[in-house]
């Protein structure tokens, strides 16, 4: 039956996509917290196209397939609304009206849920193998309608007032595309419960095909794709115990910096580390740069620490620079162990190697 295959369908695209990022789960790297909003998303969307295929086909009788049906509607507003959600509060995390859309969201949602279960809310039309929902509740009709269009609406301003925040451009573009996508996937569902018909429905069962396919496929061609999403790195510092610098990356001019081209607030604070190098892991919660999150690390055993400045801190990049450390104390344990009087940091310069390997996605150009 055609809803099963479409069911099949979808569920063969999502477990192969969740195969292979399980597979390469390695170059994977992204915060918990908004892992857990994307397999939402995508368990959510799954759960809402399921029901959707159940209920207007006639695999079930009436009353089953009327309370699928509303449940559907129900599932399809929290799939787009949690998407838009995602998308606003990430792409705008220093605003502090960025939750404004999501209470409106939850507003709406309630009133459509306290509206759904109206007895003689739809009337069903039984033509072939389809089911048609033809509604009786106006009031419902135009709710979940005025929903749908504030989440087109907000999203596409977000989209646009954000912009900036992406710290790739490819993430800016391939969110200019999905959430086109996104927008006819929502006016062809609209359009549907409008005018219920089975056109409507096979174009809106293939968008969602398309949609899902190119969203996994973004994803697997750019492992790091959500680790940067709105996140940068303005420096990245190396210094021994002693004061000396060893390396600095500047990210935003992708240039190696000296000593003299630092800020003084960085050096400022490299001073106030240095001063309390023994005791390191007290001194932790003092080191402050407005604007700005800080990871800092420190190795005592070779007597460096490394200072990376950038827009947010996250464990991403905490994890980043302790694998960076392991590999760069490995490669320079011979030159670190005997650093004394007039340090020759030339043997630092091929730094940038590693800072490649580790932070390639920070880089504006990704070279």
């Amino acid at each position: 039956m055609l809803a099963f295959l479409n069911i099949t369908i979808l569920v063969s695209i999502l477990v192969f996509g969740f195969i292979y990022i399980l597979i390469h789960r390695n170059r994977y790297k992204t915060d918990l917290n908004f892992l857990l909003l994307i397999l939402m998303y995508f368990i959510s969307i799954l759960i809402s196209f399921t029901l959707f295929n159940l209920s207007t086909y006639t695999i079930f009788n009436t009353p089953v397939a009327l309370f699928i049906w509303k449940i559907s509607l129900i599932t399809n507003i929290s799939s787009i609304g949690l998407l838009s959600s995602i998308h606003i509060i990430e792409l705008h995390k220093e605003s502090k009206y960025k939750f404004i859309p999501v209470i409106i969201y939850v507003f709406f949602g309630g009133v459509i849920f306290s509206l759904i279960f109206i007895p003689q809310s739809f009337f069903i039309a039984v033509i072939g193998s389809d089911l048609n929902y033809h509604f009786l509740n106006m009031p419902l009709l135009i709710s979940i309608l005025i929903f749908n269009f504030s989440i087109i609406i907000t999203t596409w301003l977000s989209q646009a007032k954000g912009i900036k925040n992406f710290n790739d451009r490819r993430i800016g573009m391939f969110f200019n595309v999905f959430i086109m996508f996104y927008t006819l996937i929502i006016l062809i569902y609209s359009l549907y419960l409008l005018f219920p018909g089975y056109i409507l429905k096979i174009f809106y069962v293939l968008l969602f095909f398309v949609v899902v396919t190119y969203t996994l496929f973004v994803i697997i061609r750019n492992p790091g794709l959500f680790s940067v999403f709105t996140n940068s790195i303005y420096e990245f510092i190396i210094f021994h115990k002693s004061g000396i610098l060893l390396y600095s990356y500047n990210f935003q001019t992708e240039e190696e910096v000296d000593d003299s081209l630092l800020k003084g607030s960085i050096l400022i604070g490299i001073n106030h580390i240095l001063s309390n190098f023994s005791n390191m892991k007290n001194q932790l919660t003092h080191i402050r740069m407005e604007e700005r999150g800080i990871v800092f690390n420190f190795d005592n055993s070779l007597g460096y620490a490394i200072l990376l400045i950038a827009k947010h801190r996250n464990k991403i990049l905490e994890t980043a620079v302790e694998n960076f450390m392991e590999q760069f104390s490995k490669k320079n344990i011979a030159q670190l162990s005997n650093l004394s009087g007039l340090i020759d940091t030339s043997s630092f310069k091929d730094t940038k190697k590693l800072i490649s390997k580790f932070f390639s996605s920070y880089f504006v150009n990704n070279v």
